[in-house]
């Protein structure tokens, strides 16, 4: 439910607490910062149980603690930094959260077929999609009749439902809670040797260099919201509009995928998915410039139709980043290896968020100036293609395969 509250934070950071892009960028990815650590999560769980569970109680503490963050900012915060360290706190723990669902997931695509891998990750993006579009729909209709304070206190209730939801997982309790110091330490050396196999090490890589490119922020937020002639002046409800087209693309996206993409090799999905969504981003520079209008196309319908198709292109190239992490995971170790894949993934993310933000304020583009803001789409665009000159560091086959032969040089 994170579009519900997300477009409430854009507002709150912009209006109430006065911050210009560059610094709600930089904040924003700092707060995605405990999604970096997702290794820690998952090794704890499958290291240390807590009453003869791996996953249930950390689902439960990891809801808990995001809920109890969104009280905190709808009652407290007044400025930027403390809301910083509060949406930190929340975004620690729906990670720990998502880790337990992931290694749920991961357990259950063990042994199956990548086909099979690809269908229950389908399936269960797709959910998410559902869930981001519904989020979406609300987001921007109720900043038009509540507060975005209280859009905070409603945001806190969503994380908290994940503690009863915690119990109808259906994960077996253990004989024992002990942490066996023989069984940690061969699962420490496991991971090592494990990542270090280049048949993982490079595709690894290849994920963080992939999300690691400058990215434009919250840069778009305040031009979407400003009034003309700085930007093109959308409403709130409409902006909770583009979110839910988005939504809605998402999971056709992710359809498209399921149907008829998932038994493709990754490389060239990751290669031509990359290229489109470049160039589609580069097509934002008409809206930017205003060509749309002397096509008399409507900012509006520009902004839905480009964002529908970007969608659908960006998830055909997230969701063979998703299986494929799925794929590389040891039995055993299900929550740990697929959170540091996809830790690394998310920290690709935090320093091309932070190399945006720093390419914003080097270019000056502030709430009340966008002059350049152009030149801030084009750059960060441009830069997503270099990665793919290690293009071939993703594996032809099926990683599982290569993987599997791997594993057993090892033993």
């Amino acid at each position: 439910m994170g579009g519900l509250s997300s477009l409430a934070l854009s507002y709150f950071y912009k209006s109430t607490l006065k911050a210009d892009p560059a610094l709600l960028s930089s904040i924003s990815s700092i707060s995605a910062l405990p999604w970096t650590c997702k290794p820690i999560y998952g090794f704890l769980s499958d290291a240390y149980p807590l009453l003869g569970f791996r996953r249930r109680p950390y689902l439960a503490l990891g809801g808990a603690a995001a809920a109890l963050s969104w009280i905190y900012m709808a009652t407290y915060v007044n400025d930027p930094w403390t809301g910083g360290v509060c949406m930190t706190f929340g975004s620690a723990g729906m990670a720990v959260a998502n880790v337990m669902a992931e290694a749920i997931l991961v357990e259950r695509s063990q042994g199956e077929t990548q086909e099979f891998a690809s269908h229950l990750q389908s399936v269960v993006w797709g959910a998410a999609s559902v869930g981001s579009l519904i989020s979406s729909f609300l987001g921007g209709y109720l900043l038009e009749i509540m507060s975005d304070r209280q859009v905070f206190l409603l945001s806190a209730v969503f994380p908290l439902t994940l503690v009863p939801l915690s119990l109808l997982s259906p994960e077996k309790r253990r004989e024992s809670d002990k942490l066996d110091p023989s069984d940690l330490s061969n699962k420490v050396r496991a991971l090592y040797l494990t990542l270090m196999m280049p048949e993982i090490l490079y595709p690894t890589l290849f994920i963080f260099m992939l999300n690691a490119t400058p990215s434009t922020g919250s840069a778009w937020f305040y031009f979407y919201s400003s009034k003309p002639p700085l930007g093109v002046g959308f409403s709130a409800e409409f902006l909770g509009t583009i979110n839910v087209v988005g939504s809605i693309f998402n999971l056709a996206g992710v359809i498209l995928f399921q149907s008829f993409l998932r038994t493709l090799p990754f490389r060239p999905l990751l290669l031509w998915g990359t290229i489109v969504s470049s160039v589609l981003g580069l097509s934002n520079l008409v809206l930017v410039f205003h060509v749309n209008r002397q096509w008399n196309i409507p900012d509006e319908w520009f902004c839905l139709g480009e964002g529908a198709v970007q969608a659908v292109v960006g998830w055909i190239s997230t969701m063979p980043i998703i299986v494929l992490a799925s794929r590389l995971c040891p039995e055993g170790m299900e929550a740990t290896m697929y959170a540091l894949i996809m830790s690394i993934n998310n920290l690709g993310g935090v320093l091309g968020s932070q190399l945006g933000a720093l390419i914003t304020m080097w270019l000056g583009v502030s709430s009340s100036n966008l002059d350049h803001f152009w030149l801030l789409v084009t750059i960060c665009n441009v830069s997503s293609l270099v990665p793919l000159v290690f293009i071939n560091w993703i594996p032809a086959g099926d990683p599982q395969l290569v993987r599997n032969r791997g594993m057993e040089s090892l033993t």
